[in-house]
């Protein structure tokens, strides 16, 4: 028999045993998924980076340029909340979406919480930010997490992403404005990419989705746009707690108003609650224009506050177990 001949041969039953028995199907899964997070750690550390260790356990690539980020890297207090919720709330099985997923820091996280039988979805729309939330997920072996390469917007096509420099890819956005640093230094995004665009509505749809048991979005003053495009899961209340941020130069930058931000929610019936920092506790359901009247008056500028929305309170008021 021809050596080419026989080489299909032993491949096909190669093929056909792998297909019959799961374990060992499993195995050699598992073993390529290994080797690919060793091939991706270790192109990390030849490019001269270094990989640290955040106060969650989660592992990030830290590039060359970017040592002065270490610390903040580090240690987040404004992802505290969220991460405690995520504790509390999310369980084996569940569904996270992760909108807005930038390093991919809170896609580790859900998918430690809900396990194999979880589902988390990570959508980050610029390439190179993309391929960093890869990284981050290869490093923590949380290669479960399906990356969606894709905005999350009002209606689904294609959009204009605005890219910011590392290291502030995290004010990558659909907008064009400046954004500006406690120093009230301008930083504008330095050039632009074209993406496709997709609704919560439709993604869900089509990957059969009942129930989403948490959703992260963290857009730049965009989260109305998409709040807009999951108005059949918001109407069906087939989410269960939605965390968002509103920071007022990002916001200011899309033309909106925190007031708006929030309606887009209320008229589904669901109500917000603010993360109140100072006492480490959930204030609400707050009203609309007071809050925005609140946020207004705020000394420190610009003003930047993290929300949780619900249709069921309880899921926020309840005690720990």
């Amino acid at each position: 028999m021809p050596v080419a001949s026989l080489a299909a041969r032993v491949v096909g039953q190669a093929r056909t045993t792998l297909r019959r028995n799961e374990r060992l199907r499993g195995g050699v899964v598992a073993a390529k998924d290994a080797a690919w997070q060793a091939r991706v750690a270790l192109g990390a550390l030849r490019g001269g980076g270094i990989v640290v260790e955040d106060e969650y356990g989660i592992a990030l690539y830290l590039p060359p340029g970017e040592r002065d980020r270490l610390r903040s890297l580090m240690r987040r207090p404004g992802d505290r909340p969220a991460f405690a919720l995520m504790d509390r709330l999310l369980g084996a099985g569940d569904v996270v979406f992760d909108v807005g997923a930038n390093l991919g820091v809170y896609s580790v996280h859900a998918q430690r919480n809900v396990g194999p039988s979880g589902r988390v979805f990570a959508f980050e729309a610029v390439p190179a930010t993309a391929d960093r939330l890869a990284q981050t997920l290869a490093l923590n072996g949380a290669t479960d997490v399906q990356v969606v390469r894709a905005a999350v917007a009002e209606t689904a096509g294609t959009a204009t992403m605005h890219v910011f420099d590392d290291p502030a890819c995290g004010w990558n956005s659909l907008g064009d404005h400046p954004m500006y640093g406690y120093d009230r230094g301008a930083v504008r995004p330095s050039s632009t990419v074209e993406v496709p665009a997709i609704t919560l509505d439709g993604f869900a749809d089509e990957r059969h989705l009942d129930r989403v048991a948490l959703c992260k979005i963290d857009v730049e003053g965009f989260e109305r746009h998409v709040f807009a495009g999951a108005s059949g899961l918001l109407a069906e209340h087939r989410i269960g707690v939605l965390c968002f941020e509103i920071s007022e130069d990002a916001l200011v930058g899309e033309g909106g108003t925190p007031a708006e931000v929030f309606a887009a929610l209320d008229v589904h019936g669901y109500r917000t609650f603010r993360h109140d920092e100072p006492t480490d506790t959930l204030v609400g359901p707050i009203d609309l224009d007071a809050e925005q009247r609140r946020l207004a008056t705020e000394t420190q500028r610009p003003y930047v506050a993290n929300y949780f929305s619900t249709a069921q309170p309880a899921l926020l008021t309840a005690s720990p177990a």
